[in-house]
């Protein structure tokens, strides 16, 4: 983390826009930063998600930073809407992505939304290399995603979208893996509530290949919950990098998504090795707690931010020297 300098009390008022949550999106690119920094003691301007709400520049030009949640889902909206009046805002702005730019599915083109921010921050290290940027893994919003006194349920299980992709690798595994029902409610808050009770009421949570090309939020989400992950190894070499923030074996377990029977084999050893299991459950929901939580973002972002302005002022008093001294030389040539 940079330091925040002697600026580090410089940023009080925060505006968010933010793709909506909801039960198989980022909470922690959306509505999670909110919560986040507003427990943090800052003043939050809640933007929205562009699509479906305006906030007038002027709220924006008192602001002290501006955060863009998951950009490539609303950066030309944010574009057309603010035009050169968005360039032209003295707060400092952040974009952190909640995708990875390439996809089995699709390809998003991070390029697009350069001149959106400042800084830009993504939660795929091959993203951060290509598109120039820092890497920033999800996080979990621990006052959520955390161990909660409900009875265990399930001894192995998954809750998610079963799209094609994933119906197919079940069918292949031959394992006993109960799909947990969907969780929904009125509010996207109480969602993600039980989304984690769900995370908490299985032993074994068993996550499935994704399109993405990156570890998704649902790895620190439940390993916050205290339950036991294992985890398909990313296997486009581009992404396997991002595998290396957490241990295998230690924090949980990944498995070869290209070998079946290698996942039930797994299954079955934690099954009839519960002292294991439960280790590697704690060693990851402790891991998750030192480094990978909404508070460890927040603070990087903000520190960022601080460190971005401290930089920025210094580069305007050295202009402002070097201009005062050529008018200097200028005048003393004219003497």
């Amino acid at each position: 983390m940079r330091s925040k300098g002697n600026i580090a009390m410089s940023i009080r008022r925060v505006a968010v826009f933010h793709n909506s949550a909801a039960v198989g999106s980022a909470w922690c690119c959306a509505e999670g930063i909110l919560t986040t920094l507003a427990a943090a003691g800052y003043e939050v301007v809640n933007c929205g998600n562009p699509h479906h709400t305006a906030v007038p520049v002027e709220v924006l030009r008192k602001v002290d930073l501006i955060l863009l949640g998951a950009p490539e889902w609303y950066d030309q909206v944010l574009g057309a809407r603010y035009g050169s009046a968005w360039q032209q805002l003295q707060a400092p702005k952040i974009a952190w992505y909640a995708e990875s730019a390439y996809r089995d599915d699709r390809t998003f083109d991070f390029r697009r939304c350069k001149a959106l921010a400042d800084l830009h921050y993504y939660p795929a290290i091959q993203d951060a290399e290509e598109f120039g940027g820092t890497w920033l893994p999800f996080a979990a919003d621990t006052t959520i995603f955390r161990p909660l006194p409900i009875a265990k349920r399930y001894e192995t299980a998954f809750l998610g979208t079963i799209y094609p992709k994933r119906a197919e690798y079940i069918r292949q595994i031959g394992f006993p893996i109960d799909i947990m029902p969907p969780v929904h409610a009125s509010h996207p808050v109480e969602s993600f509530h039980r989304l984690a009770q769900a995370y908490n009421a299985t032993r074994v949570f068993v996550n499935m290949p994704a399109y993405s090309r990156l570890l998704v939020t649902k790895v620190t989400e439940v390993m916050a919950c205290g339950t036991m992950l294992v985890q398909p190894a990313l296997d486009h070499p581009s992404g396997v990098r991002n595998m290396e923030q957490f241990v295998n074996g230690k924090h949980l377990v990944y498995y070869d998504q290209n070998r079946p029977q290698e996942l039930a084999e797994l299954l079955e050893y934690y099954r009839h090795h519960p002292v294991e299991r439960d280790a590697i459950a704690a060693a990851g929901l402790a891991e998750v707690g030192r480094a990978h939580t909404m508070k460890h973002l927040v603070e990087r972002l903000v520190a960022d931010a601080n460190w971005f302005l401290e930089k920025r002022e210094a580069a305007a008093v050295t202009h402002l020297f070097a201009g005062s001294r050529e008018a200097s030389a200028a005048l003393l040539g004219n003497l």
